[in-house]
């Protein structure tokens, strides 16, 4: 039997193969395929350009390609320039209005590939066509809502509706807007949208709570005085909405305001004249005296952690560049040991302040109740603050009753007491001066008092000693430090105890003395009691391996140059090249002439704080690109974090920050991009 030939063998494959492929054209109802020769007649025809254009075969096999184009593009001879550009540069696309059977147009997606043999020579077209018409229509219809919304809202002229970006400057400006406030567009797009505050508002930073409240929940709503451009007031009520896009960005902010001076003062006439506007002015100097209040606290406390953050954070990053380097440069070593001297531990025991006053105020304060011998607990405080009298030259005497007995108590709280108040009495007496400690018994109570030669305390400060946050003199220029916080501290942690504790004084200039009485009986703490592991000095541990920053570009942003210096130093030792800036300005200039691999900011800056450079970033960024960023920052609280979060920072750390967490978390971060 004879075999076929390889050649015969090959054909039959190869017409299988070009009639699969016919099939598979022809059998494509989505879109038009078909073949033009090199003068644009129709040479072959699918089912889908049956569906899409209305022809069949026979009627339209050996026309010109032109019959689907209606009469503007013929008269521009488009048939001829889309052939003439697909035989030069091998394919053209456009979308366009073509022309069915029936006359009716559609919206076309086109694609013309030229098709040439072995030799180069052109054979024809592929043309592939696809009906966009509903696509079209729709983003038409897009196009036209967007266009009706925009004229709705330019042509409202009873509300003001405008938008700001995401950090409340002013980006449009409808007919509303202009009438109620006076200005024209062209005067205050760009301006932060604050101009419309009066400046005591201003002053409280209420503007901005507005933003932060509108970003976090979405809305914020308020009524209250607003300025027009020549300076008059009007009620108004506003609305805040937070605009973000697909991703959850925050975008930017919808701010609708109306004008509600007519209905304020239709209320004021109803009620008795003068009385009722003094009861609003009242009214209305109670709340913004609230507000500042609120905001002074908050800021106290957050500038607070912020000054004693930052001191611990130079000691913990020297005390880490000098293990590390095993026998330190001479110079670095002085240079390390002097900033650790300057930043002694009353900086971490003002810290512990702070948070004990936060516990107090929460009621979260725990007490690991012991009996314990009140003598031992008073002597530990004399030994610790000893030191600091001999320095000063300020003579500490003490009488200490050996029958003080035993009381119930935290050993740790009660010398944190008896330490506080030694240590202002040494502080506030002069040197030559003299501080007594006296502990006795009386009755079924110890009684533990010091007494100082000091400055003493005014009859008219006297009731307010044990205020949080009470100094007598609070000036720029007072010759004692502090916070404020030790005394109020510890009357707390006193009456924790079940005891008592009150000041005395003649009057300024004629010294002072503080009393503690703590029952000698069990106490029934009131405090929960808890297990509590106490930190032991262990033994260093070996430095871990830490991730090489080689080939990153770190910009550093910090105000302060120690921080600066030691974070450059810190992430240039693990490989990585380091550009630092002393403010949000600068680090924005550096970053128009290079693309760092990531941002780590410090948040508290004069001028341009981290938040506000955040979000100008974040405003400025390309699409598709998200600079890896990290809040690192002494304003350490949950709603810090939480407002580094929402300018835009991927990450927030508290200083002070042990510096192999720190290339840690960068490592990170750099990881993810």
């Amino acid at each position: 039997m004879a075999q076929p030939s390889l050649n015969s063998t090959s054909g039959k494959s190869l017409d299988q193969s070009e009639e699969r492929f016919r099939l598979l054209v022809e059998g494509v109802t989505d879109y038009a395929i078909f073949m033009l020769d090199p003068q644009g007649q129709v040479l072959t025809w699918n089912t889908g350009a049956v569906r899409i254009k209305g022809y069949q075969p026979n009627e339209i096999i050996g026309q010109h390609f032109s019959k689907f184009y209606p009469p503007e593009a013929l008269q521009r001879h488009l048939p001829e320039h889309e052939l003439q550009v697909a035989a030069a540069e091998g394919r053209f696309e456009d979308e366009s209005w073509r022309v069915r059977k029936d006359g009716t147009r559609f919206w076309a997606n086109v694609i013309i590939t030229a098709l040439r043999d072995d030799t180069g020579e052109l054979r024809g077209f592929a043309k592939v066509t696809r009906d966009l018409t509903q696509r079209r229509e729709h983003e038409e219809s897009l196009r036209q809502s967007e266009e009706r919304f925009r004229l709705l809202v330019e042509g409202v002229s009873d509300y003001a509706i405008f938008m700001l970006d995401a950090n409340g400057y002013v980006m449009t400006w409808n007919s509303g807007a202009e009438r109620i406030k006076g200005y024209q567009a062209d005067e205050i797009i760009g301006q932060h949208f604050s101009k419309f505050y009066p400046s005591d508002v201003v002053e409280t930073g209420w503007p901005e709570h507005e933003l932060e409240v509108a970003a976090a929940k979405g809305r914020f709503e308020d009524e209250g005085w607003r300025i027009r451009k020549d300076g008059s007031r009007f009620w108004a009520n506003i609305t805040i909405t937070a605009l973000r896009d697909e991703s959850g960005r925050l975008r930017g902010f919808a701010k609708l305001t109306r004008d509600l001076s007519e209905r304020k003062r239709v209320e004021a006439l109803e009620a008795d004249g003068a009385q009722r506007d003094e009861m609003l002015e009242a009214e209305r100097s109670a709340r913004m005296a609230a507000q500042r209040a609120a905001r002074i606290k908050d800021e106290f406390l957050a500038t607070l952690s912020h000054e004693l953050r930052t001191p611990l954070n130079s000691i913990l990053g020297w005390t880490h560049v000098l293990r590390i380097q095993g026998t330190p440069k001479p110079e670095d070593f002085q240079r390390g040991m002097e900033v650790i001297e300057r930043n002694t531990r009353a900086q971490a025991q003002l810290i512990e302040d702070l948070l004990d006053l936060s516990r107090i105020m929460s009621g979260r304060i725990r007490l690991d109740v012991q009996q314990l011998a009140i003598v031992e607990v008073v002597q530990g405080a004399i030994e610790t603050v000893e030191p600091t009298a001999q320095t000063k030259g300020v003579r500490l005497e003490s009488i200490l009753d050996p029958r003080g007995g035993t009381v119930s108590g935290d050993p740790g709280r009660l010398q944190q007491i008896f330490w506080n108040l030694l240590s202002n009495a040494i502080k506030f007496t002069p040197k030559g001066g003299k501080v007594q400690v006296l502990l006795q018994r009386i009755d079924s109570h110890i009684e533990f008092s010091v007494s100082d030669t000091g400055i003493g305390i005014p009859a008219s400060f006297l009731p307010y000693v044990f205020d949080r946050f009470s100094q007598k003199d609070t000036s720029t220029t007072r010759s004692h430090g502090g916070l404020g916080l030790g005394l109020a501290i510890s009357k707390q942690l006193v009456e924790l105890h079940g005891g008592s504790l009150h000041a005395k004084s003649p009057g300024e200039g004629q010294g002072a003395t503080f009393i503690v009485q703590l029952p000698l009986t069990i106490l029934e703490a009131k405090a929960e009691s808890a297990n509590r592991v106490h930190p032991t000095h262990a033994a260093a541990e070996e430095p871990s391996l830490l991730p090489s920053l080689a080939g990153v570009h770190a910009l550093v942003v910090d105000d302060e140059a120690d921080a600066r210096d030691l974070i450059q130093r810190v992430l240039q030792e693990q490989g990585a090249t380091v550009s630092v800036a002393a403010s949000g300005a600068e680090a924005m200039r550096i970053m128009e002439t290079s693309e760092p691999d990531i941002l780590i900011s410090d948040v508290g800056m004069p001028d341009m704080d981290g938040y506000q450079l955040m979000r100008r970033i974040r405003a400025s960024e390309p699409k598709g690109r998200r600079l890896p960023a990290l809040a690192l920052t002494a304003f350490a609280r949950a709603e810090d974090r939480k407002r580094a979060l929402l300018a835009g920072y991927q990450s927030h750390v508290a200083k002070p920050v042990d510096m192999a967490e720190l290339v840690i978390v960068i490592a990170g971060l750099v990881s993810r991009t």
